[in-house]
């Protein structure tokens, strides 16, 4: 990540220096000095009609700052990184790349439920961005030790701290990271080519503007569809479609696996290095979206699984009368980190999970994303349960 970052800000760098060559009127030569009035001439102008369009809001400031930060790693995979990708033999990295980045931006949200690693974070913010710290509610979240960026109910925070929380990371609360990975799930389900328009989310004509989809996708038939990521915004679809005849589906962002936030912990469930080495094989389908991680994982020995060693295992599971196993709070179908459950429930119940006693309810989950079925040529219907303990043919 350091090194990936290193290399944008050596591109700032190198467009600094050249502008403080050609500010410099020291550089030119007598012959050249009419250049060097022309640069700064044209500087003068560019920087009065900056200052017209608000240019200081559109690439940094506290209002939508969410958006800014997230637009530069989306700028980052989707607009150079993903170049590499057109090799057929790099693809595999480009994907299993995004899905690791994907479990980094999880673990950034730990902030939302520990003050000591968001104090530091905000130390640190300050002292490199100092005009953060001026910032109406800076001082007010860094005193603040409860709970904050959590759902109504969850957060100990008000809205005003909650909602200045979401400007200080990338899109939080899987904003950032469900519009990365569906972008893998249609390049990786073969859906067509796939046009992504995150940094194009107004599309200018010569009297008006239109706003687009996330995705555009042409088909292999030569159709094209818009792909929306995230549903309620049924309007804006439709807007777009009437106005263009294209046809636009929302990817349901609510019901995925691919965010399941524990209960206890409130930290985001990460992918698992089985998960990611799977999906990022290109050569294999994925038969179904959930796995039994005892049945197949290759990371973690069975017993370690089930002693809760693996950070990333799931539990979920429903109470049943006849399974002493399961009587127990988080017997609810949700979804918990596994090693999580174990430290909550009595001696009994650790034991009788720690034998083996419930291994169904230990899952993992491949990205999977309703909404978009038919575009989807390869991908069978996602299945609940894994009898086979097999995902790949």
């Amino acid at each position: 990540m350091d090194k990936m970052l290193t290399r944008v800000e050596m591109s700032l760098t190198h467009l600094r220096v050249l502008h403080s060559v050609f500010s410099n009127q020291s550089n030119f030569t007598e012959n050249d000095v009419a250049d060097f009035a022309l640069y700064k001439e044209n500087e003068e102008k560019l920087a009065d009609a900056l200052s017209k369009l608000e240019f200081e809001n559109q690439l940094y400031a506290q209002k939508g700052r969410q958006m800014i930060l997230a637009d530069v790693f989306e700028y980052i995979f989707l607009g150079r990184i993903y170049y590499s990708a057109k090799n057929l033999e790099k693809r595999p990295d480009f994907i299993r790349a995004i899905l690791h980045f994907c479990n980094m931006l999880m673990c950034y949200e730990v902030m939302t439920v520990s003050p000591t690693l968001r104090d530091k974070y905000l130390h640190e913010l300050k002292s490199k961005v100092s005009e953060v710290g001026g910032e109406d509610c800076f001082d007010e979240l860094k005193k603040f030790k409860g709970t904050v960026g959590l759902k109504q109910g969850d957060s100990e925070a008000g809205k005003k701290l909650d909602d200045y929380f979401d400007t200080l990371l990338p899109k939080t609360a899987g904003g950032l990271w469900h519009e990365l990975i569906v972008y893998i799930f249609l390049l990786r389900n073969d859906c067509g080519y796939i046009v992504p328009l995150l940094l194009s989310q107004k599309l200018l004509g010569h009297s008006d503007h239109l706003v687009p989809p996330d995705f555009l996708i042409i088909t292999k038939d030569k159709r094209i569809y818009g792909i929306e990521v995230g549903m309620k915004k049924e309007i804006q679809s439709g807007n777009f479609s009437l106005r263009t005849a294209i046809p636009t589906a929302m990817v349901d962002t609510i019901n995925s696996r691919t965010s399941d936030r524990c209960p206890i912990c409130k930290k985001w469930i990460t992918f698992c290095p089985y998960v990611i080495e799977k999906y990022s094989d290109l050569s294999k389908p994925i038969k179904q979206a959930e796995i039994s991680c005892v049945d197949v994982c290759n990371k973690f020995k069975p017993e370690d699984i089930l002693a809760g060693k693996c950070p990333h295992t799931k539990y979920a599971r429903n109470k049943l009368k006849k399974h002493p196993s399961t009587h127990h709070d988080f017997a609810d179908k949700r979804h918990y980190h596994y090693k999580c459950v174990l430290q909550k429930v009595d001696a009994n119940t650790k034991a009788l999970l720690e034998a083996n006693d419930e291994v169904k309810a230990l899952k993992s989950h491949f990205p999977y994303y309703a909404g978009i079925e038919c575009l989807i040529i390869s991908l069978p219907q996602p299945q609940t349960s894994n009898e086979e303990g097999e995902n790949e043919q």
